[in-house]
């Protein structure tokens, strides 16, 4: 299971860095601060699923998208 939030962590992290938002947009499009972002994004605390809907809306992609495991089963086979 913690390969899995890992792996959907870093779907997260692309995410983010691919529409070119810093740690500081997200956390204020959350009404978060950056640095608990950050630990969201980096496994320190835990991400609820409404936050996972919002950072969703908020990189314009579909939810669903951050459970496509299929590269990590590769690696498991």
């Amino acid at each position: 299971m913690e390969e899995k939030l890992i792996a959907i962590r870093k779907k997260i992290k692309f995410a983010r860095l691919k529409k070119e938002y810093s740690q500081y947009y997200m956390g204020c499009r959350l009404s978060t601060s950056q640095i608990a972002y950050h630990n969201l994004e980096n496994g320190k605390s835990n991400i609820k699923i409404d936050t996972l809907l919002k950072i969703a809306t908020i990189l314009e992609v579909d939810v669903k998208d951050f459970f496509d495991f299929e590269e990590l089963n590769k690696k498991g086979s």
